[in-house]
């Protein structure tokens, strides 16, 4: 059957149909219904004999829901459903004219479930071992505001060997928002951890932070650089740019390599180029693209280049790096369409507009060389014989090439104006400016058919369109507008729907409207109309600026000296809920990615956008780009074939064409001295002692206006504290603080450390000491490093194996430190005592002067163990009692590493219940010393429990020593499950420990959670060690050896079975 007598047919069908309908009608619905949101639908009658009646229907396995809508001809109305929560299932749209306009239509929907988005924010992106985790979880519905959640809400937290540590069940929520936190041991599984929150019966949403051993950065790199380089200019320049995080320049030298970023096939260029150039705040450099990565010539794709620039600081030899990417052209200039019809009528004046820009972006300025279009007639393609059969004859095309130039204007921009003759049908169209030639479209000739759109065009006149300004764009056609009704389609939802009458004769007519939150960040406006029995229509997908509903501003002073009060304003709306995260930057130089970003929130709102369900065969389907379907009896130019026709391929061939024609100086130290000193000669100096990294965690209510003043005080550290925020709204939603408020402490002069991360007892190590002059002249700084704790020894570097301690309580040494610059100096001592050390360390100028206490940790050189002597004492028949206790000390233990501890109480449980994290041990030490430590936790709660006491502050420091507990033991399993003294340092698991976990596990789950499956491993190791006999010998190794008794052995491990009651069943075989 020919194409025109498809046409025919199709067109008697419609006017059948217009018969019985007298008539035309529309109606939009989003083209996925979700649950618990609402579902607007857009109902117009055009042109129409009277009023028409029509009920609207949404058909479903779990929601059947009508309303009714009368309209007056030429009107259109939303119908506004709520919809509850649904049931996974096949849902409809159903429309039926009941009077007026008589009709039935439906369409099918997608579905998806309500799911409101979770964003998890923690203080910091990194922790230490023994450093607090507080986070929060904020819940939003699809306007941001807080979300009405019905299901139960669990957080899971897991360490890096995915092992569950702790679970909160059924949390509760303030406004939208739960604030917890979580100890870290000592030693805990290091690497990337994660919370994990998880609403029932949808999927969980997680968050990574990573535990780790590290020093904070004290200054920062970043790379100036050009984004786009074409590669004709040849020199790539780079600036090296290095502060510290109060503000001041860094000094040192930068490593500066160059290279590309991935290998590319038949890419023969060097591999890397490297310079190094001296930074004092900053340097610059240059590469030769020719010269240093033999770039240049032909090329037509050069991977994008790595710049990476590794900054080492002069006085403690500290580094940082930066990175960044340069993307090259093979040309100068990129050539863009900016308005580029895909079809032209023959006779009438086509235009085409072009903007000319650098290959960093920015428009080309230049009024004397021209722009020129070039228009190319087609090739002698094989669809030409098919046009034949619909064309009374087929003139021969114009076998010629035609051109045409235009001045750029000051936006880089061209316009061409031209005619093609009616014998004229596709033309590839290219533009060049100079020496770049950019393919831009092929136009066909206009040929109003069912497959070929309408000359209808959408244009956005508002240039940056944001919330709450009004929002012009212009409809133009190519032929008159009687009317048109537009809709607004953002979030899966229709927001706005509108008839506009258009003055007669008029080819154009704009629209106004004033943009909501819910079309935020983007809405699609969707314009039809009836003519002629035909529905003409166009969509545009708007852009908007992100921004909230709500506000919120922190303010604070710039700068503020260590231990000041600092006053922080908030300003946001009224009745909010407000976080408040403050951390040093230097916390964000080493890992960022904690704090939540508008980013985020913004991408998460295109989750709720609908989709139009796939309907069968091609062309364009009204309101697909809109993800709204759309049920009328007017004509559109969608086919239900399942493949396309020759015009329909013709294109694409034309498109082909466009690949083939695209491809076609030192320190000045004076004599160092020790000496005496009396340090009150020099006054009372403050002394700087706090050194946090995260400084706010707060929520407030701002129940004020929206107006109110925290009061802080700003910690010791010579750095910058990055404040921000959010504000929880129930009526406007969230907001982030724009940009972060930034508050440096300062002051001109100082002292600072460069310590590691910790030292082992009896080591000789140096501290270094760096002092810090930014006045106006130089200074002779005297300082001293006091030990009136005796916590270490000072000692000299000397080439003796064994250096004698040098007993002095202090250590002066002195340094001439020029105006703005620093000095480093260095202390050598020997750590004392096992723990957190202080050193003070003063330094004085006639001018100035600082003092600090940094601490420094101390870890032990040797294994600690354990050993408790009980004694029964019974004074019923005597007043005295005497007893003689003998300790055993090793030979091999550690000097002065023996502690010997008494206690006497009428209650034996009374030490641990008075003293419960010297008494009973935090769990720390190999894998049998953490569980001695472990046990006792659970007997003291138990013991709670069976007295009936309640204790609250012991219950929940025990509780918090059995979570340290459990999470040390776990860095003793084995893959297999079992574990051992030494984790998998150790060939193998030990079968009594293992057994010890598994009973000791089983009775803490009571108080905190242990992950079944960690229980459920741990017995399957059991179960596999039993011999023939029925006996379980010990394949590990341990300390004790009274623990290799087989008999006892196999008691134990039994033991262990029948105590985890929950699968005894599944290990019977082993019992029996």
């Amino acid at each position: 059957m020919s194409r025109r007598l498809c046409i025919a047919v199709f067109e008697i069908i419609q006017i059948v149909a217009l018969v019985c309908a007298a008539g035309h009608y529309s109606v939009i619905g989003p083209g996925t219904i979700r649950s618990k949101f609402k579902y607007n639908v857009a109902v117009s009658v055009h042109k129409a004999e009277g009023p028409t009646k029509i009920d609207v229907s949404i058909m479903g396995p779990s929601y059947n829901e009508t309303k009714t809508v009368e309209l007056q001809p030429m009107s259109t109305e939303n119908v506004e459903f709520d919809v509850p929560q649904l049931q996974d299932g096949a849902y409809s749209l159903v429309a039926k004219g009941v009077s007026g306009l008589i009709f039935e239509n439906s369409t099918k929907l997608n579905y998806a479930d309500y799911k409101p988005a979770t964003f998890i924010q923690t203080d910091k992106a990194t922790y230490k071992p023994g450093d607090l985790v507080q986070f929060r979880v904020l819940f939003l519905d699809a306007n941001t505001r807080p979300a009405k959640i019905e299901q139960p809400i669990s957080i899971l937290i897991n360490d890096g060997a995915r092992n569950r540590i702790k679970q909160l069940q059924d949390v509760k929520l303030i406004k939208g928002v739960y604030t917890g936190e979580f100890q870290l041991s000592e030693q805990p599984v290091l690497g990337d951890w994660n919370i994990e929150v998880v609403i029932e019966g949808q999927s969980p949403v997680s968050k990574s932070f990573e535990v780790a051993k590290y020093v904070l950065p004290k200054f920062e790199v970043s790379i100036e650089t050009a984004k786009d380089v074409a590669i004709p200019d040849g020199i790539i320049k780079v600036t090296v740019r290095s502060k510290y995080t109060y503000g001041k320049s860094v000094e040192g030298t930068a490593t500066v390599s160059i290279k590309p970023l991935y290998h590319h096939y038949g890419m023969n260029i060097q591999p890397e180029a490297t310079k190094m150039v001296y930074v004092d705040g900053k340097g610059h450099v240059e590469f030769d693209l020719s010269k240093d990565l033999s770039i240049g010539g032909e090329r037509t794709y050069v991977p994008p280049l790595k710049v990476l620039a590794t900054m080492k600081e002069k006085l403690t030899g500290n580094t940082q790096n930066a990175t960044a990417t340069i993307n090259l052209h093979s040309e100068r200039y990129r050539i863009e369409g900016v308005n580029v019809p895909t079809n032209y009528q023959p006779g009438k004046p086509t235009k085409i507009t072009v903007v000319v820009k650098n290959v960093d972006g920015s428009p080309v300025s230049d009024t004397k060389n021209k722009a020129k279009l070039t228009v190319h007639p087609p090739r002698d393609y094989m669809f030409r014989d098919y046009l034949s059969k619909y064309e009374a004859t087929t003139p021969k095309e114009a076998d010629k090439i035609m051109e045409f130039e235009s001045n750029l204007d000051e936006h880089g921009m061209a316009t061409f104006e031209f005619t093609l003759a009616e014998t004229d049908r596709y033309y590839t169209v290219k533009c060049e400016f100079l020496d770049t030639t950019t393919y831009l479209s092929s136009i066909s000739k206009f040929i109003p058919t069912l497959d070929t759109p309408e000359l209808l065009k959408l244009s956005v006149n508002t240039k940056k369109p944001r919330l709450g300004k009004p929002v012009v764009v212009e409809v133009t056609s190519s032929e008159k507008i009687p009317y048109f009704v537009y809709t607004i389609v953002a979030r899966g939802n229709i927001w706005k729907s509108e008839y506009v009458d258009v003055p007669e004769g008029r080819q154009s007519q704009t629209i106004k409207f004033i943009p909501t939150f819910e079309m935020i960040p983007k809405a699609s406006l969707y314009v039809h109309y009836v003519y002629d029995n035909n529905l003409r229509f166009e969509e545009k997908a708007i852009q908007f600026e992100k921004q909230f509903e709500n506000t919120i501003d922190i303010s604070a002073q710039p700068q503020a000296k260590p231990g000041e009060q600092v006053q922080l304003h908030i300003t946001t709306d009224p009745d909010s809920f407000v976080g408040l995260l403050g951390v040093d930057q230097s916390v964000l130089l080493l890992k960022s990615g904690n704090d939540i970003t508008q980013e985020q929130i913004f991408n998460t709102l295109g989750d709720y956008d609908a989709s139009t369900p796939w309907m069968r065969g091609y062309g364009r389907y009204p309101g697909q780009e809109s993800g709204v379907v759309t049920m009328t009896n007017a004509n559109y130019p969608y086919n239900d074939e399942l493949y396309p026709s020759p015009l329909a391929l013709a294109d694409s061939v034309l498109n082909d064409e466009y690949f083939e024609v695209a491809l076609n100086d030192e320190p000045m130290h004076r004599d160092i001295t020790d000496r005496t000193i009396d340090p009150s000669a020099y006054g009372a100096l403050p002394i700087r002692k706090m050194f946090l990294e995260s400084w706010i965690w707060t929520l407030l209510n701002s129940t004020d206006g929206g107006n109110f003043t925290l009061s802080k005080k700003i910690p010791d550290t010579i750095t910058s504290w990055v404040v921000t925020g959010f504000s929880m709204n129930p009526n406007t939603g969230i907001a982030l603080t724009a940009n972060p408020t930034k508050i440096q402490v300062f002051q001109p002069f100082f002292v600072s450390t460069n310590l590691p991360y910790s030292v082992k007892r009896g080591e000789v190590i140096a501290i270094p000491v760096i002092i810090f002059n930014y006045m106006d002249k130089a200074l002779d700084a005297e300082v001293v490093m006091e030990n009136t704790d005796n916590e270490y020894d000072f000692t000299e570097a000397t080439n003796e194996i064994e250096d004698k301690p040098l007993d002095v309580v202090q250590r002066v040494k002195r340094v001439s430190v020029p105006s703005n610059t620093g000095r480093s100096i260095s202390f050598m001592i020997r750590p004392k005592k096992i723990g957190q050390i202080t050193l003070k360390i003063t330094a004085t100028t006639p001018l100035a002067g600082d003092a600090i206490h940094q601490m420094l940790k101390v870890e032990p050189e040797g294994v600690t163990q354990y050993e408790n002597r009980a004694v029964f004492i019974n004074l019923k028949d005597k007043n005295v009692h005497n007893e003689k206790l003998n300790v055993d000390v090793p030979a091999e233990a550690i000097p002065d590493s023996e502690y010997i501890e008494f206690s006497v109480v009428g209650d034996l449980l009374g030490p641990t219940l008075k003293n419960l994290d010297k008494l009973v041990r935090m769990p720390y030490g190999c894998g049998e010393q953490n569980m001695v430590n472990f046990v006792p936790n659970i007997l003291v709660l138990h013991y709670l429990n069976a007295i009936s006491k309640s204790m609250p502050a012991v219950t929940e420091k025990a509780k918090k020593f059995l979570e340290i507990g459990y999470q040390r033991e776990l860095t003793y399993k084995h893959d297999d499950g079992s574990y051992s003294a030494f984790g998998k340092s150790d060939k193998s698991g030990s079968t009594w420990l293992t057994a010890y976990v598994m009973r000791s596990f089983h009775q803490a789950a009571k108080y905190t959670d242990i992950d079944p499956k960690v229980i459920v491993e741990g017995l399957d190791f059991l179960a596999s060690k039993q011999s023939p006999n029925g006996s379980f010998p010990e394949y590990g190794k341990l300390f004790d050896s009274a623990h290799q008794n087989e008999l006892g052995l196999t008691a134990f491990v039994l033991l262990a079975f029948l105590e985890n009651v929950e699968h005894v069943e599944k290990y019977k075989p082993q019992v029996d």
